[in-house]
């Protein structure tokens, strides 16, 4: 009755566990952001959402180009490939998507300049077609270009910058005037001398346009490669809802569609893309075909085997239902302790579901052959099951007393989960498996002489021994790597693409961030004005290869710069006057320049996306180029009010760093707790036993991961950390029964499931899910074969 009472309100728990954690999800922060895990973050909130916020803007942009022949740097002959075009029919394989054009002559490559300006006017009119484009920038009227040359020359002094001020300041300047006032070839008019005598609106132009690779041609923007050939950019941005999955895959078949028609009624020009979206959409379906494949083989194979194993399908229904049972608790535990909970912690805690699996099958196998009740069976395995688990906790614990709250989360998350589906086995399944058909284990002559052979003394030493010898190479050889970006399998044909047009464009994809806020505008383009100064020392120093900045200046600044140019053309008057040329131009007009007014005009389009205004404070960002001396730039930063160093991608790697230093201390804190909870449960001897093949399997998956040719990363220690949990349960379901053959039946079958369910991640084509796979599954083999060599413990009547 009290087994029938315990079932009923475990029940009773999960059903109101179940709606709590779901109304409390509700009300909860949700973090999806892999910053969000970074231990005692300095960022405030406000800092976060401007960062995201720039981050998505970043991400939004795509460039098309478009040629007709391979883009120059390659440095090769005429058979250099050109460039290639990803298409949306070819996703399953990256060499289909590498076209090459033949390259026979520059004639026969090299389309006409009206065909290539009629294709890119084709191409602009479809794109404006697709709804999830918010703004095209390909085109420059006349009427534009007046309007941005009007609005420079309006606001001079609002661009004034340190060099163009030093240079007007010189003495010489008045001769550099004279000489242009008397060369034929200037163009200097008697009006634009009247109006701009120190002819700022022609030094202003030359510096907008100096690191300015794209020139306008037929209203179109140019770029030209290594070999001289035209090429039309195309600038796009995303609405913010496109950076979805299925509206990113949606954009990218259109474009690819478009793509392909342009291409084919000129079949001289070929199309170029660069953007974020084309990498998240590759990503998703290659995600979706894999999990779709390998999800299919997994489900199918998983049924087999239990129905061959147990002729029932009742023990997959009790598999799942521990599983859902320790995952809706420590939902409803972690929902209940914590403020917000982070996805992709809860996704590494998932991986705890190979330990819980094991408890059902190996339940469900002793009670195939056992003449007793189940209440019995299970009463039998509650003291190894009770080990296992327990050995389990004492090594989250550990990672529960850790400073960083995620780390903490993710440990207690697996904890609950464990004790719940754990309760679960040993309350609710024995009124599930009481009449389970008995039958005979299939296979039983088989593992009784598979026993017999593996424990031959000799072949017990060999294994041993080349364990040891390849664990210690492992060891000697061991070499980390903890950048994101080696992780993603990314198209070779979208990489070269991508390299292609920052070629054109004269990028680099090695680009970090200042990030600058301020309360009001004034105090932001104050510090803008003291980073461009401080940086353009350090592009000197040559600390980096260039930086991109708002040329805009503050408002204080601009007074000042029109006080200096009139001060100056005074200055400049009187020599030109003591030369011979008398000249009463007009003073300088200070009319300042506003950020918002600035930004919201044509000419400072090219930087909108460098601005943001917020409710409470404005932000810029500065971008770098080719950093050679971080260290230097930070410390740059930090001399400006309000001024961040941001590196995505280098902030991704810290975190990575951190997480797997903390996951190397949680395995060795996991195998001290195998060692003391087992030196409880069987004395020192075993125990050590015990522990020294959990290292050999550990050792043996690091050689493997080695001879794959990958290095040890946060997600292959994360699958030695799982491997450690189902590697106790092996040796403590096997040292501590009586029906040999039966434990190591329900042992290979829980071997079986794991290889079936994570093994096969093995082929995944994502280099982080397929370390994880090489880690777990040669380890879990690894610790099945030495099981059987472990010491057996004193067993009683009431034991397995």
């Amino acid at each position: 009755m009290s087994r029938k009472f315990s079932a009923l309100l475990l029940c009773i728990f999960l059903v109101i566990a179940t709606c709590i954690s779901f109304y409390r999800l509700k009300d909860m922060t949700i973090e999806t952001s892999v910053l969000s895990l970074l231990p005692q973050s300095t960022d405030n909130k406000e800092q976060r959402e401007i960062e995201a916020e720039f981050i998505q803007r970043l991400n939004s942009q795509v460039i098309f180009a478009l040629g007709g022949s391979g883009i120059g740097g390659a440095g090769e002959a005429d058979t250099a490939s050109a460039p290639q075009s990803y298409k949306a029919s070819d996703k399953n394989s990256d060499e289909a998507s590498l076209e090459k054009q033949p390259i026979d002559s520059e004639k026969s490559n090299q389309p006409d300049n009206a065909r290539l300006h009629e294709a890119a006017d084709r191409f602009i009119e479809e794109l404006n077609q697709i709804p999830s484009l918010k703004n095209i920038t390909a085109k420059i009227s006349d009427e534009d270009k007046l309007q941005s040359a009007a609005f420079v020359y309006k606001y001079k002094t609002a661009f004034l910058s340190t060099d163009l001020k030093k240079e007007i300041e010189a003495d010489n300047y008045s001769l550099k005037l004279l000489s242009k006032l008397y060369s034929g070839f200037s163009g200097v008019s008697s009006a634009e001398i009247q109006n701009d005598l120190l002819l700022v609106g022609r030094a202003l132009a030359a510096d907008f346009s100096k690191d300015n690779s794209l020139k306008i041609e037929n209203g179109h923007l140019v770029a030209y490669d290594d070999k001289g050939h035209e090429w039309i950019l195309v600038f796009a941005v995303l609405n913010a809802d496109s950076l979805s999955s299925e509206v990113a895959s949606q954009f990218t078949t259109q474009t690819d569609n478009i793509i392909d028609r342009i291409e084919k009624e000129y079949p001289d020009i070929s199309i170029i893309k660069k953007g974020a979206v084309f990498y998240s959409d590759y990503a998703a379906s290659t995600s979706q075909r894999e999990i779709t494949i390998l999800g299919s083989v997994t489900t199918v194979g998983i049924f087999c085997l239990i129905f061959f194993v147990y002729r029932s399908f009742v023990p997959v229904f009790l598999t799942i239902g521990s599983i859902f049972c320790g995952i809706i608790s420590a939902l409803f535990f972690t929902t209940l302790i914590y403020d917000e909970i982070n996805l992709i912690i809860i996704g590494m805690c998932l991986s705890v579901i190979g330990i819980v699996c094991d408890y059902t099958i190996y339940f469900t196998t002793l009670r195939i052959g056992a003449p007793e009740s189940a209440a019995d069976t299970i009463r039998k395995l509650t003291k190894p099951l009770s080990f296992a688990v327990i050995t389990d906790l004492c090594a989250y614990l550990i990672i529960l007393l850790s400073p960083v709250k995620a780390v903490s989360q993710m440990a207690f998350f697996c904890m609950c989960t464990i004790t719940f589906a754990c309760l679960f086995v040993i309350i609710v399944e024995p009124f599930f498996l009481e009449h389970l058909k008995r039958t005979k284990l299939p296979f039983e002559s088989f593992f009784k002489g598979y026993l017999t052979f593996i424990r031959q003394p000799k072949l017990r030493i060999s294994i041993i021994s080349v364990l040891c010898f390849i664990s210690l190479f492992a060891l000697f050889n061991l070499k980390t790597n903890d950048d994101p970006m080696s992780f993603q399998s990314m198209p070779k044909a979208l990489k070269t693409q991508e390299i292609s047009i920052n070629r054109l464009i004269n990028t680099s994809e090695n680009l970090k961030y200042l990030m600058l806020s301020a309360k009001d505008d004034e105090t932001l383009l104050e510090n803008n004005e003291k980073i461009r100064e401080l940086l353009a020392i350090a592009q000197h120093d040559g600390k980096l290869k260039r930086f991109l900045s708002v040329k805009i200046n503050s408002e204080e600044s601009q007074l000042n710069n029109c006080r200096f140019l009139n001060d100056r053309k005074n200055k400049i008057e009187n020599d030109l006057k003591a030369r011979g040329l008398e000249i009463m131009a007009e003073d300088y007009r200070c009319e300042t320049l506003s950020a918002k007014d600035y930004f919201a005009s044509k000419a400072g389009e090219l930087y909108r996306n460098l601005y943001y205004r917020g409710d409470d404070y404005s932000s810029l960002m500065v971008v770098l180029e080719e950093v050679s001396d971080e260290k230097a730039i930070q410390d740059l930063a930090a001399l400006v009010d309000g001024c961040t160093y941001v590196d995505h991608r280098g902030k991704l790697t810290a975190i990575f760093k951190m997480y797997r230093e903390i996951f190397f201390r949680v395995i060795l804190g996991f195998m001290l707790c195998i060692l003391v909870v087992s030196t409880i449960r069987a004395g020192f001897i075993k125990a050590l036993t015990g522990t020294f093949f959990s290292a050999l399997s550990i050792g043996t998956a690091l050689f493997v991961l080695l001879l794959s040719g990958f290095e040890v990363n946060l997600f292959s220690e994360l699958g030695l950390i799982v491997l450690l949990g189902i590697g106790i349960n092996y040796n403590i379901f096997m040292s501590s029964s009586k029906l040999e053959v039966t434990s190591v039946i329900a042992i290979f079958t829980a071997l079986a499931t794991t290889l079936m369910t994570i093994g096969i991640l093995i082929f995944s084509s994502v280099d982080a899910i397929k370390c994880f796979a090489i880690c777990l599954v040669t380890g879990i083999i690894c610790a099945f074969i030495l099981s059987a060599y472990m010491p057996k413990n004193k067993i009683t009547n009431d034991e397995v």
